[in-house]
């Protein structure tokens, strides 16, 4: 590997949580054995029963994360955003990919061989203690939607979606967005939600209103932020 490449991805590395208090000569030589790649949209990075030699870093662009059934119908776990690592866990226990990750938007991804990952661990005590954090959060996430599918609404799941996506990365110096892209289309978000496609778009009139929101495609202009986030923590039913 080129020695542009290697600082190009040690310089990516750097930024994210899971590296961010790696000492600079370990990354380094970390950084070497990593790969970065540009992946085409709608290309899988991998199937459910691919080995997972491996996890990967989003650089840019947006990977979906999925299961489908023998009939073809699909259901989103996560949306990955550009800044997240996934498919960690799955290394540890030498299993097969559980999921499909797809690219739904052009995307450059880090991949981290599992060895290298393994090397790190051992000489390095703050990343391990980073990469418990961030799998003990993903946990935290995956409860959550478990509450979220049990005890909320379609209209409550919905909500604190739309909310999630405006809220600022820094709420006491930024003000919340009150517009909103969705990232991906009205199937995969309506799936990410445990909800239909047909029932996604009958909520969103509902919500539009009650004068909540207002759509135009992907587009979403929350007219009213605070009654939104209200009913995204309503209590569940």
């Amino acid at each position: 590997m080129s020695d542009d490449n290697t600082r190009k991805i040690e310089d990516i590395l750097g930024k994210l949580p899971l590296f961010r208090h790696v000492a600079l000569a370990q990354l380094r030589r970390f950084a070497r054995r990593a790969q970065l790649h540009s992946v085409a949209k709608d290309t899988l990075l991998y199937e459910r029963g691919d080995a997972a030699n491996g996890c990967y870093a989003l650089v840019s662009g947006l990977v979906k994360l999925s299961l489908l059934a023998p009939n073809g119908a699909e259901k989103v776990l996560r949306l990955v955003a550009a800044g997240e690592t996934f498919a960690e866990s799955v290394m540890f226990h030498l299993q097969p990919q559980p999921v499909n990750a797809l690219a739904l938007a052009d995307s450059r991804v880090v991949f981290l061989p599992a060895q290298a990952l393994y090397d790190l661990l051992e000489h390095d005590r703050g990343f391990a203690r980073a990469l418990l954090a961030s799998l003990s959060q993903r946990i935290h996430m995956l409860i959550a939607d478990i509450e979220s599918y049990s005890l909320s609404s379609g209209t409550q799941r919905i909500a604190a979606y739309l909310h999630s996506l405006a809220a600022a990365p820094d709420p006491a110096r930024v003000p919340p967005l009150t517009r909103v892209r969705l990232p991906a289309n009205k199937t995969v978000i309506a799936s990410r939600l445990g909800v239909t496609k047909e029932t996604f778009s009958r909520l969103l009139h509902e919500l539009t209103a009650q004068g909540l929101v207002e759509v135009s495609r992907r587009e979403i202009l929350l007219r009213d932020p605070q009654r939104l986030a209200d009913l995204a923590r309503a209590d569940k039913r």
